[in-house]
């Protein structure tokens, strides 16, 4: 399915994130729409008919297939004047590290709380803990993160 659609048009989007979904037909298949309907999405539209596929299948799309969400996401986020990037995937030596430090870092403010009891620096106690916090933060924000779309060749 090649058509001479203008480049990054929303109906070239569409072909690509076709092809990201590993072709129309898987897509007809997944979406429940014929591949005739598909493909008169990607054609620049004439008359009063909007171009494009409408953003129901879209999203639809976009959860079926994540290729196909990336596909979208470089789109979209290119006309808002941004990048796009997929999410790292979290690996076993990501969970050690942040382990690593947030054990260091709540070491260090346990003792510099310890460390008040003589004397010692509401600042740097202040500091050891703020430390903490963003070791914590930063392990919750990667838990968070999806793990990794393999978008292939869908750029």
């Amino acid at each position: 399915m090649s058509r001479n659609n203008p480049k990054d048009s929303i109906q070239d989007v569409v072909s690509r994130a076709y092809r990201a979904a590993d072709g129309i037909e898987n897509v007809s298949a997944d979406l429940g729409l014929a591949v005739s309907t598909l493909s008169e999405h990607t054609e620049v539209p004439k008359g009063k008919r909007a171009g494009g596929l409408g953003i129901n299948y879209v999203d639809t799309l976009a959860r079926i297939n994540p290729a196909s969400a990336a596909v979208f996401a470089r789109h979209f986020a290119l006309l808002a004047g941004g990048a796009f990037t997929t999410a790292r995937e979290s690996s076993p030596l990501e969970t050690v590290e942040h382990l690593t430090r947030i054990a260091k870092e709540s070491a260090e403010g346990v003792g510099a709380l310890a460390r008040l009891e003589h004397g010692g620096s509401r600042a740097d106690a202040h500091r050891e803990l703020v430390d903490i916090k963003e070791a914590v933060d930063a392990a919750i924000r990667d838990l968070a993160m999806p793990t990794v779309v393999k978008v292939g060749g869908a750029s």
